[in-house]
């Protein structure tokens, strides 16, 4: 939960800087599947995506590639 709790955090800031000096850019986390499949699949994780409105970046952490681009 502290994992997420400062990843959302990071990304939030993230977010309102490049808002600012690059609004056109499109911030994204990226999570490894294990992660994607374990909190941001259950309803608690989805409410944290929605809400909040983050974009993701899913990864095979085995063969090194992307899976899923999700906005």
């Amino acid at each position: 939960m502290n994992d997420l709790q400062e990843a959302v955090g990071q990304y939030e800031v993230y977010r309102s800087v490049l808002k600012e000096l690059q609004p056109k850019r499109q911030l994204y986390l990226a999570v490894p599947k294990r992660v994607y499949e374990g909190i941001f699949s259950e309803r608690f994780g989805q409410l944290i995506l929605n809400s909040i409105g983050i974009n993701l970046i899913v990864f095979d952490e085995q063969l090194e590639r992307i899976i899923r681009w999700i906005s």
